[in-house]
């Protein structure tokens, strides 16, 4: 009978680890997304690495512009229509708004876009350091759940 029960927990357990993961992970594989380094003699003045984002369902491309300060890291994530920063904090690692000095899509486009309780939720995603293997995998985890429900494509 105890040997029983404490089966029965155990695949409660396994089950509940398995669901959080998944949820952690934005349900999203490496196979829904390819990232791309753009080579080091196109990259803009200012900007010290760049990536390219493309999803599997998506015809645009995405930028995710890197830079780095004495204070934090900064990854500027622009698609055709939107914009928003992932970067680090002392609380850790997630998103804000674009400020207006980093932004070259009007602000009343990306509020539509742009879903404000989303990036409440996206502060912080995690309270580790991350490397940009990390943060390039959180950011295609992440940004899709970003979009409102109403703008369909990245």
């Amino acid at each position: 009978m105890k040997n029983r029960f404490f089966q029965i927990v155990g695949i409660v357990v396994l089950l509940s680890l398995s669901l959080s993961l998944s949820a952690a992970s934005g349900n999203r594989t490496d196979g829904d997304y390819r990232i791309t380094p753009v080579p080091q003699t196109e990259l803009a003045s200012g900007i010290d690495k760049a990536w390219t984002l493309v999803y599997s369902t998506s015809e645009s491309p995405i930028s995710i512009e890197f830079q780095c300060s004495k204070r934090c890291t900064t990854y500027c994530v622009r698609g055709e229509n939107f914009e928003v920063v992932y970067e680090c904090s002392r609380k850790g690692f997630g998103a804000r708004k674009a400020k207006a000095s980093e932004s070259t899509i009007p602000q009343e486009l990306n509020m539509i876009v742009v879903n404000k309780e989303e990036i409440g939720r996206q502060q912080i995603l995690t309270s580790e350091k991350v490397d940009d293997e990390r943060a390039l995998t959180l950011i295609a985890a992440y940004l899709p759940d970003l979009l409102n429900t109403r703008y369909n494509t990245l």
